[in-house]
């Protein structure tokens, strides 16, 4: 079955035996396929539109110029280019002590008040989650933001199944302790 994937025109090996062929068009193919998915986690570990979407041009840079090295899946490949920009750039946070901007996205909700508690949970979140260090943050998101499977988690992060749950378990733990003094 694998081999019948690779052979088909559009799958991503053969799109990049074409880019490595000297076809530099059919790259966009790749950045198309999975900018949304890569972006949204992007999004979810920085907190930033504008730094998600920088980590994402990094990252397909970075693939580009190694692409000749992909080996497996194109995808869980450029996933671990872009999670390691996230991690990066979550430790020179970090060190640096500066903050996030807060993502300014309108809401459903009818009155001020309750946009109001929406909007200072939403901070409370972010804070907490951006207290965790890097490798739990990323396994709740990828959990309980995108949704993934364990087994995807681990495909795409090159781990167990067993370690993904522990850290997912460990952040949990950790946010509810942050989380605790305000909201129990």
């Amino acid at each position: 079955m694998g081999q019948q994937l690779a052979d088909q025109p559009d799958s991503d090996q053969a799109i990049i035996g074409r880019v490595l062929a000297g076809n530099r068009d059919a790259f966009r193919t790749l950045i198309s396929r999975y900018s949304d998915p890569l972006y949204r986690h992007a999004l979810c570990m920085t907190g930033s539109p504008d730094v998600a979407e920088d980590i994402l041009q990094m990252s397909f840079i970075k693939a580009y110029q190694h692409l000749a090295e992909v080996r497996g899946r194109f995808d869980a490949w450029v996933f671990r280019i872009v999670a390691n920009g996230c991690k990066d750039w979550l430790k020179n946070i970090r060190r640096t002590h500066l903050s996030y901007d807060e993502d300014d996205q309108p809401s459903g909700y009818a009155t001020p008040d309750e946009e109001l508690d929406r909007t200072e949970l939403k901070s409370d979140l972010d804070r907490a989650l951006a207290a965790l260090p890097a490798s739990l943050r990323e396994a709740f998101v990828m959990k309980h933001v995108e949704g993934r499977s364990y087994e995807e988690m681990a495909d795409l992060l090159g781990t167990t199944v067993g370690a993904l749950k522990m850290r997912v378990h460990r952040a949990r733990e950790a946010l509810q302790v942050l989380l605790e003094e305000k909201y129990a």
